[in-house]
C-alpha cells in the first residue's frame, strides 16, 4: 500500500503535468511574437476559417450570379429585323349607293322649289316600285339660288331661279344581284323623269367592314413574318419573336371598279358588274435576331 507521502506526490504530478498542458495551450493560442507585435493564433486560425467560408459562400453568390447574367446575354437578341407587311381582305359588295341630283328652274323661287318637290315625289313613286322605301332616300343639299343674265352693257340680271336639291339613295341587297339591281334603280331614277346621276358606289355594310379590317391586319403581319423569315435566312441569321408591332398606315378601301352596260332601249335595263370591296392595311414588325 502507498504511504500518504506518495499519494500526494502522485496528485501534485499529475496536477503539474495538466497546468504545463494548459499552459503551453494557453501560450501557444495566446502569442506568436513580441507583446508589442501580439497575433492570437487561435483567433486568426476561427478568423481564417471564417473568412474562407466567407469567401466560399461570395465565390459561390458571384458563380450564381454569372451564370445569371451568362444566360441573359445568351437570349439577348444579337440584332433587329424590321419589315413592313401588307396585308388585304376582300369580300363581294352588296350595298348600292347612289347620289342624284334633282334639278328645276323657272321665273320664281316658288315655282323653282314646287316643280323640283314635285320631281321629287316622282322618284319617290317611281323608286317605291323597286322596293326602295322613302326612309332609304335621303336628302344630303338643297341649293336655291338665282339665275344671271349677262347683257354686254350694264349689270347682270336675275333671269330666273334654280333648284338642286341632291339625293342619296340606299339599298342592301344580295352580292348576287347587286350589278343588277343598281341598273333597275337608274332606270326607275331616268322614268320619273331625271337625269343626273352624280355617283354609283357599291359597298358593305360596316359589320362585315370592321371584319375585313381584322382580317386585313392579321394578314399584313403574317406578310412581315414570311419577309423577316426571307431577310433573316439570307443573312445567315435565326429568326427571334416579335419586339413590336405598330400600323405605319391607315387602312384603305378600295371601292369596286365596275362596268355599265348602257341601256340600249325600253325593254333592255341598265345593269352594272361589280367587282370586289377592298380592304388593306400595313403593319410595320420589328424581330429579334438571336
Amino acid at each position: 500500500m502507498n504511504s500518504p507521502n506518495s499519494t500526494k506526490i502522485i496528485i501534485i504530478a499529475i496536477s503539474l503535468l495538466f497546468l504545463v498542458v494548459v499552459l503551453s495551450a494557453v501560450f501557444v493560442c495566446d502569442s506568436s511574437g513580441p507583446i508589442n507585435n501580439k497575433k492570437i493564433l487561435c483567433q486568426i486560425g476561427a478568423d481564417e476559417s471564417r473568412s474562407n467560408a466567407w469567401q466560399n459562400m461570395r465565390g459561390e453568390q458571384m458563380r450564381k450570379a454569372m451564370d445569371r447574367h451568362m444566360g441573359k446575354a445568351m437570349d439577348r437578341p444579337k440584332g433587329i429585323i424590321t419589315v413592313n407587311g401588307e396585308g388585304i381582305a376582300s369580300d363581294r359588295p352588296n350595298i348600292i349607293s347612289l347620289r342624284v341630283d334633282i334639278r328645276a328652274e323657272s321665273n320664281s323661287a316658288e315655282e323653282a322649289t314646287r316643280i323640283a318637290a314635285n320631281n321629287f315625289d316622282n322618284l319617290v313613286d317611281s323608286l317605291g316600285r323597286k322596293n326602295i322605301g322613302k326612309k332609304d332616300i335621303v336628302s344630303s343639299n338643297f341649293d336655291l339660288g338665282p339665275v344671271y343674265y349677262y347683257p354686254r352693257d350694264g349689270p347682270p340680271e336675275i333671269s330666273g331661279y334654280r333648284v338642286i336639291h341632291t339625293v342619296t339613295i340606299t339599298k342592301q341587297t344580295d352580292p348576287d344581284k347587286i350589278g343588277k339591281e343598281a341598273g333597275e334603280i337608274i332606270d326607275a331614277i331616268t322614268d320619273a323623269g331625271i337625269n343626273d346621276v352624280s355617283s354609283v358606289q357599291f359597298l358593305l355594310d360596316e359589320k362585315t367592314v370592321n371584319e375585313l379590317k381584322k382580317l386585313a391586319l392579321e394578314n399584313a403581319v403574317e406578310n412581315a413574318r414570311e419577309k423577316a423569315g426571307v431577310l433573316a435566312k439570307a443573312s445567315d441569321v435565326k429568326l427571334g419573336g416579335v419586339v413590336s408591332v405598330s400600323e405605319s398606315a391607315q387602312f384603305s378601301i378600295a371601292e369596286p371598279r365596275f362596268g355599265m352596260i348602257e341601256r340600249a332601249g325600253a325593254m333592255m335595263p341598265t345593269e352594272f358588274v361589280a367587282g370586289n370591296y377592298d380592304v388593306t392595311a400595313s403593319v410595320q414588325v420589328k424581330f429579334r435576331i438571336i
